[in-house]
């Protein structure tokens, strides 16, 4: 097999990468919610992404630094891994996040998951100066094959999907005040909303008496037949503490089984306790633990 390398295109690369992690969905920890990843500012840049093709032009595998987690997103072909593409992959990732790391005069840390059975994977990553890290990830899966509470909210709120493009900027603030950081824009949320995978009704929110956004839920449909997957869920710290939480993922998983959903997949850190209570609240178990492995890029100081 011949496998060459060639920069990210755009538009037209996304669904290819999106079908292959769709068509190999165990090759890829991000197959179900890869359609919001890919629509991350990350790809701004074109060198952060690149496919692999073989002599006629089918597409093998790919690679992106995700910036804004700092992570390393793969997914190849079975028969590509075998003649050794994630080595390619790991050799071409190394790079460009050393250069990354010069070019904007600050240390990248790099992260990888690999699930902790996969002994290949890990032994590759520490080949390639990954180490094993903390916190890892773990995988929980819910039965939506019953009944399912409702959802109960503080009088005066409601659950509806988002309002698409008229309520972007007003979601794009709601996403940084959850998780504390701006990695969210609204040109990233715009694109979400373009996707062909992405589905209206799956957009959940949380609204206050006055209007205002205070949680979210996006779902997604899963490449495995009947799955469905979280991702992201969060609330607005002004309104912590009201349960907001537990109703939009109860909203998102009513609205899976509405599209025939059989499982929901969630992932939360392992040690945040929090969401562990919640999500085993709402019949969620551990169906994987991944391990995080990092490596540290630190700045190549050039000679005067």
């Amino acid at each position: 097999m011949i496998i060459t390398i060639r920069p990210f295109t755009g538009a037209a690369d996304i669904e290819r990468m999106i079908e292959l992690a769709h068509t190999f969905p165990d090759q890829c920890l991000r197959a179900v919610d890869l359609p919001y990843r890919l629509a991350s500012w990350a790809l701004d840049n074109p060198r952060n992404a690149s496919v692999w093709e073989d002599e006629g032009g089918h597409l093998l595998g790919f690679a992106v630094i995700q910036l804004p987690w700092h992570s390393l997103d793969m997914c190849a072909h079975p028969a590509a891994c075998e003649a050794g593409i994630e080595e390619l992959m790991l050799v071409w990732a190394t790079e460009r996040a050393q250069e990354i790391a010069d070019q904007t005069n600050r240390m990248l840390t790099l992260y990888v998951d690999a699930c902790e059975h996969d002994l290949d994977r890990l032994a590759l990553l520490a080949a390639h100066g990954f180490a094993p890290d903390y916190p890892s990830m773990i995988r929980m899966a819910c039965s939506l094959d019953r009944v399912l509470p409702a959802p109960v909210l503080p009088e005066g709120f409601t659950l509806r999907p988002i309002d698409g493009r008229r309520e972007v900027r007003e979601y794009v603030a709601l996403h940084r005040a959850a998780f504390g950081a701006a990695d969210m824009t609204i040109e990233w949320r715009t694109r979400t909303l373009c996707m062909p995978q992405y589905v209206p009704e799956l957009d959940v929110v949380a609204a206050a008496p006055d209007g205002r956004l205070a949680a979210f839920c996006i779902c997604w449909l899963g490449p495995k037949e009947s799955e469905g997957y979280i991702e992201p869920l969060g609330v607005h710290p002004d309104f912590a503490g009201l349960g907001l939480g537990r109703a939009v993922l109860l909203e998102g998983l009513w609205r899976l089984q509405a599209h025939d959903a059989t499982i929901a997949l969630i992932d939360r850190y392992e040690g945040d306790e929090s969401a562990r209570v919640l999500y085993e609240s709402l019949g969620f178990r551990t169906r994987l633990r991944t391990i995080t492995c990092t490596r540290r890029f630190h700045v190549v100081q050039k000679a005067v």
